[in-house]
């Protein structure tokens, strides 16, 4: 059945229960469950079960989507967030749910994006990588597990290209084609050979020439030559 009212969607996200589409004048549209604000129309308790546009954002380039979370990446470098922030995964130094956009802090040259449940992560010009949220089982990829309210740097990983999130798991692909993960790993996910958790990023075992990746749940994925 197609989406009503969508007819030149550029890009597609999809949260827990929520479904995002990114159109070709750059604005956003959201539709589904929006109890925690996350269609971004500052409504928190009516669901939508046709498109409606998320307020104030243009110039979106990119979008993405957690667990009652979303997130969109402008033509300026800017990230903006909204929706379930009870676990700092806005990115504003606040545990409270927001339902509009708000910008994420210190964030001006992002080039890329992407979110885990209750994680955001964006790539900067300079090749590094920041993530704000939920820090569990190392999700953040700075070296602990605490959350982070604000963004912070992932540990020692530059030269990144593109990113993905998964449950308290983030991937990101480097310029030589091989692949780094993070977080949790207690089913492999890490692709290390280990079966555990990581709070700092670890290459993936076995993967060059490695041109996209992508997450779903509790696993990660690579497309190859």
């Amino acid at each position: 059945m197609q989406v009503s009212g969508l007819t030149d969607a550029t890009a597609i996200a999809a949260g827990d229960s929520t479904a995002y589409a990114l159109r070709s004048n750059g604005t956003v549209w959201a539709w589904g469950n929006g109890s925690q604000g996350q269609l971004g129309i500052g409504d928190t308790a009516i669901n939508r079960g046709t498109p409606v546009q998320v307020s104030e954002l243009t110039d979106v380039t990119a979008i993405a989507a957690g667990d009652g979370t979303a997130y969109a990446l402008r033509s300026n470098g800017t990230v903006w967030a909204w929706g379930n922030g009870s676990q700092g995964q806005l990115g504003n130094g606040f545990p409270f749910n927001s339902g509009v956009p708000g910008q994420v802090p210190a964030l001006n040259t992002a080039t890329a994006i992407a979110a885990g449940n209750y994680t955001g992560y964006a790539r900067l010009t300079d090749g590094t990588v920041r993530a704000w949220g939920n820090g569990a089982y190392g999700a953040l990829g700075n070296g602990g597990t605490l959350n982070g309210p604000v963004p912070v740097a992932v540990f020692a990983l530059a030269e990144v290209t593109s990113l993905a999130g998964g449950c308290f798991t983030g991937y990101a692909r480097l310029t030589d084609g091989t692949v780094r993960a993070w977080g949790y790993g207690v089913f492999g996910q890490l692709g290390n050979q280990a079966m555990s958790n990581s709070a700092v990023p670890v290459p993936v075992y076995g993967l060059t020439g490695v041109s996209a990746i992508a997450s779903g749940g509790e696993a990660g994925f690579a497309t190859t030559p």
